[in-house]
């Protein structure tokens, strides 16, 4: 929140309370927000030792699904190729 645009992962990236293994984010491929991500060279997510792994697993299949149109190789880079700062008291 001291962030000016500064959002919580699980509101930004539409992360589902419910997770499991198989867990996505549920931004479709045509969405705005699909759109931000894909245009974005950052992601910051803050106090990330606090989240459950399945939440940064879901993000990372999101991602890989999201780049996959502007880079067919994004699919086998980590987070969709996009460069994710994790940070936080580990």
């Amino acid at each position: 929140m001291l962030l000016e645009g500064g959002r919580t992962a699980h509101s930004r990236f539409k992360i589902p309370i419910d997770l499991h293994e198989q867990s996505t984010c549920m931004i479709a491929p045509r969405m705005i927000l699909a759109l931000l991500i894909q245009q974005v060279d950052l992601i910051i997510w803050d106090e990330a030792p606090m989240v459950h792994r399945h939440a940064f697993e879901a993000m990372d299949r999101s991602l890989r699904d999201l780049m996959r149109p502007m880079n067919p190789e994004a699919e086998q880079l980590p987070f969709g190729g996009k460069v994710v700062v994790f940070g936080g008291d580990f």
